[in-house]
């Protein structure tokens, strides 16, 4: 039974995923104030322990979905005087309660205690009956840190003899897989994995096992760098296109492959466009230097504009032949916001193989109205060296643009363009002022530690906290070209809302010889956090995005595993904040990134989310919280295009697409929001 209709069925909404654990839903009135009062000490990642009590007191209660929210919260604070407490849940009755403790203790001996949390989910694991919280037992004890050598095998034998039986349940499998990529994605170029590890792995590809338990082992197989040609091949009958495509990774990535060109000509013929592509990549890496660009050329006639567009990037790496085709295709000019992708793309391979040639055309571009085109023109004169283009770019209206010619000027001439980068700190957007700021480290032009200066108190006026980056960098580059007489001037910044702020600035001043400072933040006052009702609500609820140009993508909250940032992402739709954005960042085979007001990484709503961090991966079409570090959520979103288990336990799922991943996969850089609204299902229970 997959996620969707479990949320979907009446009677577990209160919490989805105990069903997934074996856990009966709540049969009677869930205690709406207790559970709104334990979300909220969640979020609020308290200093002080006692602000916990709560959290802690409620690991008692009768009502196993009041212990399980607490457990979560507890777990969610990584911090490794939790532990025992948490302990105490593992011989609990329900296993509902038992998988959410081992998780919650998993993710409290991320950095201390990891021993005593290995000896725990040891003990426990011999004990457990439950299947669902085994997978959960060896899924966490795959991910507790070790030491090399004796550490890492143990651990690697461990999961290897909990998961041995051909006739295991599915949950225990997929569980000793997830713990073993952990281990594996850790540990493997300091110590490859065992000859018994990998024929496990092997035996996981048969048939007869699910298909998620055959995508975690061949995903296993990749990060163990121990493949061979025929397992690949075997690997490329598979029904799941997953498989096939991580045979295909295993092929570019392994450095020694016997077979290797075998099992590339056998993927260009694959129905998975997501395949084919990483054929490309495999034969750009290993084959295009013996073999020739012919197969790269005949890739551009692939019918997916994905695995054209990659056949464009690497035809840059190749020869004076391919010139003419990538003249053709950049000389296309006349650009709209949905064909100027080929001909942006080959502008740049162009300006790599023929620099003059793509310099007459750089001046074209340079008066279109795409503003993506033009910021990859700016790419194209930085391959070129064609500095002079890159000046004329560096005076772009458009921030992004103006950011890609000020940032390839950084590294083309160095300080001989401060007077640019010192221009570019009048800006409004968070990602312009930053790259400016970072070019202007250790400059000596007269008038920059003063206008750094002015910069940053200016950006802190506004109180966003989506601002930190970029006031992290200018106090950065104030220390490389400020004086001890500029400490004073930031005195006002110790008591700044963001306490990583008054951080830098105290130790700043301390290094120019203020001593005795300490930072005193003044924090912005915590954000709403929603109550139980209205996340009960919000399990009813899907974020529909209507593309323009057609197409619709349906995104179906989990606001009991993401509770603040579920609530955020229906009321971001329901505002019209969304309408008009695109998804800035299109990587192929890996996530589309969007929500953006400015198109790019540095741009969000100015508050800050927790990161929610669980049980639930980050799979084809889960819904993911982009994050610039720990706790920074600033509304923007990634969707998972393939498996990104690697994500898991790092980024938050918030949502999952349940319609139009077709309109996902088919989606390029810039694609735009043309609305975003939300739609509830009735209430029929």
């Amino acid at each position: 039974m997959g996620p969707l209709i479990i949320a979907r069925m009446p009677a577990i909404r209160a919490f989805a995923l105990a069903s997934l654990l074996g856990a009966p839903a709540p049969q009677s009135p869930p205690d709406t104030a207790r559970l709104s009062r334990l979300v909220a000490i969640e979020d609020s990642r308290p200093a002080d322990l006692r602000v916990l009590a709560p959290l802690i007191d409620a690991l008692a209660s009768p009502d196993t979905l009041v212990v399980r929210v607490a457990a979560r919260g507890l777990g969610r604070q990584e911090r490794a005087e939790l532990i025992d407490p948490l302990a105490a849940l593992l011989t609990h009755p329900n296993a509902g309660v038992r998988g959410e403790a081992v998780n919650a203790i998993g993710q409290g001996a991320l950095e201390a205690r990891t021993d005593h949390a290995r000896n725990l989910l040891e003990g426990r694991l011999r004990a457990e009956p439950d299947p669902a919280v085994q997978g959960i037992l060896l899924r966490t004890l795959g991910r507790l840190p070790v030491q090399a050598g004796a550490g890492r095998g143990y651990t690697e034998q461990l999961l290897i003899r909990a998961g041995g039986d051909p006739e295991a349940p599915p949950e225990v499998l997929a569980g000793m897989a997830h713990g073993l990529q952990s281990l594996f994605r850790r540990t493997a170029a300091d110590a490859p994995p065992s000859l018994e590890a990998i024929e496990r792995l092997v035996e996981l590809l048969d048939r007869r096992y699910p298909p998620l338990v055959r995508r975690l082992a061949m995903a296993l197989l990749v990060a163990s760098q121990q493949t061979d040609s025929g397992i690949l091949i075997e690997a490329l009958q598979d029904s799941s296109s997953e498989v096939r495509r991580l045979a295909l990774v295993a092929a570019a990535n392994q450095r020694t492959l016997a077979g290797r060109e075998r099992v590339v000509r056998r993927a260009w013929r694959d129905p998975s466009p997501q395949v084919r592509l990483e054929a490309l990549r495999a034969f750009a890496a290993h084959m295009a230097r013996r073999d020739g660009c012919a197969s790269l050329q005949a890739a551009l006639n692939d019918p997916d504009a994905h695995v054209r567009l990659l056949a464009i990037d690497l035809l840059g790496g190749c020869g004076a032949g391919v010139a003419p085709r990538l003249r053709e295709i950049a000389g296309r000019v006349n650009l709209t916001d949905t064909n100027w992708h080929a001909p942006a793309h080959a502008l740049v391979s162009l300006a790599r193989i023929q620099p003059a040639v793509a310099d007459s055309l750089i001046q074209v571009y340079l008066a279109s109205p795409v503003w993506w085109a033009v910021m990859y023109a700016a790419r194209a004169a930085e391959a070129s060296s064609n500095r002079s283009a890159l000046r004329v770019i560096a005076r772009s209206r458009h921030p992004n643009v103006r950011e890609a010619a000020i940032d390839a000027l950084r590294r083309q001439t160095g300080h001989a363009s401060d007077s640019l980068y010192i221009a570019a700190l009048d800006a409004t957007d968070y990602q312009l002022v930053r790259t400016a700021a970072v070019a202007l480290d250790s400059s000596s032009h007269p008038r920059a530690a003063r206008i750094v200066l002015e910069t940053l108190r200016r950006l802190s006026r506004t109180r966003s906290e989506t601002s930190r980056d970029t006031r992290v960098s200018l106090l950065q580059t104030l220390a490389t070209i400020g004086r001890p007489e500029l400490a004073s001037a930031l005195r006002p910044f110790l008591a700044d809302f963001d306490p990583v702020i008054a951080a830098h600035a105290g130790e700043l001043m301390n290094r120019w010889g203020q001593s005795g400072v300490r930072p005193a933040p003044r924090p912005l006052p915590p954000a709403r956090v929603p109550g139980w009702s209205e996340l009960e609500r919000l399990s009813r609820t899907s974020v529909i995005l209507e593309m323009k140009g057609g197409g619709r993508i349906t995104i179906r909250l989990r606001p009991f595993d993401a509770p603040t940032n579920a609530a955020r992402l229906a009321a971001m739709a329901r505002e019209g904040k969304f309408n008009g954005l695109t998804f800035h960042r299109v990587a192929a085979n890996f996530v589309v990134q969007g929500g953006s007001p400015g198109a790019n990484e540095y741009s969000g709503q100015d508050r800050f989310t927790r990161d929610e961090r669980g049980l639930l991966s980050h799979a084809r079409g889960t819904v993911g919280l982009s994050t610039r570090g720990r706790d920074t959520g600033d509304g923007q979103i990634f969707i998972n295009l393939v498996d990104n288990w690697r994500l898991d336990h790092t980024y938050t799922v918030l949502g999952e697409v349940t319609e139009g991943m077709d309109v996902v996969d088919a989606m390029l850089e810039g694609a735009v929001i043309e609305r975003a609204r939300v739609a509830e299902e009735p209430n029929d229970r």
